[in-house]
């Protein structure tokens, strides 16, 4: 009996061994995958309008009926979409309203009406200007937004110099 019980131990401590090899040959292989293709993972840009370039020409107006256009731009301004139907801008609003009242130029929230809570995003912009419009308005046509939340900086002469889905960080 103890030889058969020395041979079931080591049997199962040979196929113990055999499955630890075997996991960390895939867990390696696993690794290797990751860095092959974490340069792949990165998400699409968040505008057609490439850095450097010219915002296109646009007429818009605040809420509050503030003119607000390419042309008048002074400074460097910052620019936030909105979809009241996208979670993410939601958990954005807050640091957008936070970012929007550092800023030393203007800041605009741009949202669009496409459904979901509207009163409640135009609720936490309050204090920040706050344009309202259609998909496809002339706002987010002009900056070729693709996606939401997107945020934008651009210069006075209507010139992308930063974008990206989170809320861009100021240096002072």
């Amino acid at each position: 009996m103890t030889t058969a019980l020395l041979v079931a131990v080591v049997l199962l401590a040979a196929l113990t061994v055999f499955n630890l090899i075997v996991v960390l040959g895939v867990v390696r292989r696993l690794r290797s995958y990751e860095e092959r293709l974490g340069g792949l993972a990165e998400p699409a840009p968040v505008l057609s309008t490439h850095l450097g370039a010219r915002v296109a020409d646009f007429t818009a107006s605040t809420v509050d009926d503030r003119p607000v256009s390419r042309a008048a731009l002074s400074g460097t301004t910052l620019f936030g979409f909105f979809s009241p139907d996208c979670p993410a801008c939601h958990e954005r609003l807050g640091d957008f309203r936070a970012t929007a009242a550092r800023h030393p130029g203007d800041a605009y929230a741009v949202v669009v009406r496409d459904g979901g809570d509207l009163p409640t995003v135009l609720t936490a912009l309050a204090g920040t200007p706050v344009i309202l419009e259609d998909p496809e308005g002339p706002v987010a046509t002009a900056f070729g937004v693709r996606g939401f939340p997107a945020f934008v900086l651009v210069d006075d002469e209507g010139l992308v110099e930063s974008s990206g889905y989170q809320v861009p960080v100021l240096v002072p």
